[in-house]
């Protein structure tokens, strides 16, 4: 039939005819001049075969019939009142059906292929054609699917099928239909024996996919194992000793007993499954937070003369253009491009909001650590929260050198005194094996560090040497001299008198942080009695402020 014209005849009548007689005729037509005629205009019409003919009249037959449902080969075998083998004999007449998308798949590994279990879905573009008497038109082009599309095909089969075997088979054959694409190239190269460890790594990256950073420990064994094995992987899992763990593929959120355990896929499955999208679904490792430049607020501080020569020197080499700079010549000698920075000395003294300022100075994010939520007390696992929080500052560096005008961002290891003290000469604690793994950790990363990289500590005294030699800035805060003592009494209250605010930095040798817990308890009771804070009332606080009453200058202890 030519493709500009419209058919010259009825269809739906005519698969009217070959339906009336086509049901229940066991296949066995007895064709009359009628049933000729039709059979011959829908062959054309449709490009078919007779037997193809029939079982599409068969199937528009049924979908008439059942409110558009679709049918499987047992539908069609009632409709003919045949064996269901007699049916299936017409699979290349399907297969051609299928190709022509005329029909479609709903449930099958490959929607070009036959199996026992397929539903039949008829296209709406054949229906238009054939309701509205017009010649067909469907795009035939096959879209590639990607593979977020497929993840989901996996654990279709996961939801749909009840039996394990089958379930495998299925992944199996979805390996293979889809073995060009990337991920399950990767996958499949870096776990070639393990189908099942395969089945839990696709069904976690369905659940993030889904909006689930995790992924439920008992829930999803027992959707890709068989029950007589399950417990024997959890305990592998626990242990370590799963190849989903060891290959860097999953890791624990959260680890406990089997009920509530939880685990993610790690940064490095998600570049295999999002490539440079990967960065919109990462997330902080435990104990980390990402603080914007912006939302600092802007403070005046107050240091000794060196200090203030070391932080400006300090400041201006974190100056974008410097900063990139320096990196250059740094590379060009063959020297380590990371810029690590120490700032040490008495509590109270500045050294955290010193690093705040200069981010924000320099506009810079800084992602935050918190040792003591870094440690976790199961073996082993403290040692891959801070690999991860490495993971996650050179994810962030990343993401904001995609940003418009981004710069690399800070990452700052605040009160790090247990991790860079000297190590432990005995190791028979679990506790001490872990501390030396972490610092191990650390000087490994630092010796590779690209970035920034600021640690502040109360007690450098006890600085592990192999520490010292990788900061390249190593800046000593002690409290304040007389001057910058009075400029910070000035600062915060400058209603009292130049000889007041003298006698309190005489007589009171206190740290910056010091200080502003006195202004701060001043300010609760000008707040509660409503008028301004008298000076005695300020002398008992001062009184009050250092442990015991002792007013002797801070120091560091040996």
């Amino acid at each position: 039939m030519a493709k500009n014209e419209n058919p010259n005849f009825d269809v739906l009548n005519a698969i009217s005819i070959l339906a009336k007689k086509l049901e229940k005729s066991k296949l066995r037509i007895r064709k009359t001049k009628q049933f000729i005629s039709a059979e011959e205009k829908l062959n054309l019409y449709f490009d078919t075969t007779s037997r193809g003919t029939w079982v599409l009249c068969a199937m528009m037959s049924y979908y008439f019939d059942n409110s558009g449902s679709t049918c499987n080969f047992n539908n069609l075998a009632d409709f003919f009142d045949c064996p269901v083998l007699s049916v299936i004999a017409y699979k290349k007449d399907v297969e051609n059906l299928l190709s022509k998308k005329y029909i479609k798949n709903t449930k099958s590994v490959d929607e070009d292929e036959i199996e026992l279990s397929n539903e039949f879905e008829i296209s709406r573009a054949l229906l238009q054609s054939v309701i509205n008497n017009k010649n067909i038109i469907i795009k035939t082009e096959k879209k590639e699917e990607n593979t977020i599309q497929i993840i989901e095909k996996f654990v279709d089969g996961f939801n749909n099928i009840e039996d394990m075997f089958e379930k495998i088979q299925q992944t199996y054959a979805l390996e293979e239909k889809y073995k060009k694409n990337d991920f399950l190239k990767k996958i499949i190269q870096i776990i070639p024996n393990d189908i099942c460890a395969r089945m839990f790594l696709y069904d976690c990256c369905y659940d993030l996919l889904q909006g689930n950073n995790e992924s439920g420990l008992s829930s999803t064994l027992n959707r890709v194992y068989y029950n007589d094995s399950k417990f024997r992987v959890a305990e592998n899992l626990m242990n370590d000793q799963h190849p989903l763990l060891q290959y860097d593929l999953i890791s624990f959120v959260t680890k406990g007993n089997l009920s509530d355990s939880t685990v993610e896929i790690t940064q490095k499955t998600k570049e295999m499954l999002f490539g440079e999208d990967a960065k919109l679904f990462t997330k902080s490792a435990t104990g980390t937070d990402i603080i914007q430049p912006e939302k600092i607020n802007q403070k005046v501080l107050f240091y000794n003369t060196e200090n203030e020569q070391e932080i400006a020197r300090l400041t201006d080499s974190l100056e974008e253009k410097n900063l990139n700079t320096i990196q250059e010549r740094l590379n060009e000698k063959g020297l380590p491009k990371g810029i690590g920075v120490l700032l040490y000395g008495a509590p109270g003294t500045g050294k955290t909001e010193t690093v705040y300022q200069i981010a924000k100075k320099t506009g810079r994010k800084i992602l935050h650590v918190d040792i003591s939520s870094s440690k976790s007390c199961w073996y082993g696992e403290s040692e891959k929260i801070i690999k991860k929080i490495f993971v996650d500052y050179k994810n962030l560096c990343k993401v904001c050198k995609t940003e418009k005008n981004g710069k690399m961002p800070i990452l700052l290891f605040n009160e790090a005194d247990g991790i860079l003290s000297k190590k432990r000469e005995s190791t028979r604690g679990s506790c001490d094996q872990t501390d030396n793994a972490i610092q191990n950790i650390i000087l490994e990363e630092m010796e590779k560090l690209e970035g920034i990289m600021i640690a502040t500590t109360n007690l450098a005294n006890n600085l592990d040497a192999a520490f010292e030699r990788r900061f390249l800035f190593k800046i000593k805060f002690e409290n304040p001299t007389m001057e910058a003592k009075m400029k910070i009494w000035k600062s915060k209250m400058d209603w009292l008198s130049d000889d007041m605010i003298r006698t309190f930095a005489t007589d009171y040798d206190f740290s910056g942080g010091q200080i502003d817990n006195i202004v701060r308890k001043a300010t609760m009771d000008e707040v509660i009695t409503g008028k301004r804070t008298e000076p005695g009332e300020l002398i008992a606080l001062c009184k009050n402020e250092k442990l015991g009453g002792d007013e002797r200058k801070i120091g560091f202890s040996n």
